[in-house]
């Protein structure tokens, strides 16, 4: 499998090859001299500052990892927050969204970012399994009346 890095040299070799120096009509890709690199419409561009590729329309892939360079960067204490049920609802029923999460109109606006989406979609699970272990308890709980009133019967 091809790794970013060799993919970006044949990217490179391709610019060098069919690239004059700057964004013409035709160019598919543009290598910018502060190491930007933009794919596609080479003429309508504007990387933002912080990214360094610009890929018009989409990248196809079969693999991303995302790296997390400390502990800071990721959290494991959403078993400790654990929202009220009635603060999910309202949440939800005010806002149109779960506790925690983007608005759609914020997603469509601004976009996210891949490593903070996937930490607060783990918490979103995590707290549901929460929610899970304390209905199954509940449910243990009444089971075990009823089976006690049953045999009182």
């Amino acid at each position: 499998m091809m790794e970013i890095k060799d993919l970006l040299t044949v990217f490179f070799a391709f610019f060098v090859l069919c690239n004059s120096g700057f964004a013409q009509s035709d160019d598919l890709l543009l290598l910018k001299t502060d190491g930007k690199v933009v794919i596609g419409d080479t003429t309508n561009f504007n990387t933002p500052d912080g990214y360094n590729l610009f890929v018009e329309h989409g990248i196809l892939t079969e693999k991303v990892k995302v790296s997390v360079k400390n502990s800071a960067d990721w959290s494991d204490d959403s078993f400790i927050k654990l929202p009220e049920i009635s603060e999910v609802k309202t949440c939800i029923e005010q806002n149109s969204h779960l506790v925690n999460l983007p608005s759609a109109d914020q997603l469509v606006k601004e976009g996210y970012d891949l490593q903070s989406m996937d930490a607060k979609l783990l918490e979103q699970i995590e707290w549901l399994w929460q929610y899970t272990i304390k209905l199954s308890e509940e449910n243990e709980k009444l089971r075990n009346e009823v089976e006690a009133i049953k045999r009182g019967n």
